[in-house]
């Protein structure tokens, strides 16, 4: 059986997450999670950044690069306007996670541009680098579930779905309901 394309693209993905995410030589050591995590949120948006330009998709990069710029300006005014402080008291700006704004952003993008098999790796990563936020006492629950809500509804708001041909969408009307399948060809 042949791999299909799409396939191949989730495998790439997740390969070059793996990589990120084992990129750190001591990955239980303190100092090294803060780095894991900071490489992590960097590996996100690269790795869609990848996907877009293996699918020669300019409108999925254009897409990426308005939801991660509303992700982190969104991110970067709460942190100015709530001034919570982090639980290691390092930084006065904790809410909401800017690390898990842009992880939750690319990972929201991955999914809802390419589907949930690149999708569902990306959000595992993206709430490993949440974890790990709070595990080095940068952030509380609170704040990486504010990073998540500023990251997904970014992308969200400004991510359509590749269109390949086929659409299905659910309907109802109160008394019955159904699935509308559209295939273009």
């Amino acid at each position: 059986m042949a791999i299909r394309p799409r396939t191949r693209t989730g495998l790439r993905f997740t390969l070059f997450v793996v990589i990120a995410a084992f990129s750190s030589l001591d990955c239980n050591a303190e100092s090294n999670k803060g780095k894991q995590a900071d490489a992590l949120m960097l590996a996100l948006p690269a790795g869609a950044y990848l996907l877009t330009s293996n699918k020669q998709d300019k409108r999925g990069a254009w897409a990426l690069t308005k939801s991660l710029t509303l992700s982190t300006i969104s991110a970067l005014a709460l942190n100015t306007i709530v001034d919570k402080d982090a639980p290691n008291g390092s930084s006065s700006h904790a809410f909401p996670s800017g690390h898990a704004a842009i992880a939750f952003a690319s990972a929201t993008f991955v999914q809802r541009r390419y589907g949930w098999r690149p999708g569902i790796p990306a959000y595992l990563v993206a709430a490993y680098v949440g974890w790990l936020r709070i595990e080095t006492d940068d952030h509380d629950t609170a704040d990486i579930i504010g990073g998540m809500a500023v990251g997904i509804t970014s992308s969200y708001l400004l991510t359509r779905p590749l269109d390949d041909g086929v659409r299905v969408t659910a309907w109802s009307d109160g008394k019955s309901a159904g699935l509308q399948i559209q295939v273009r060809w």
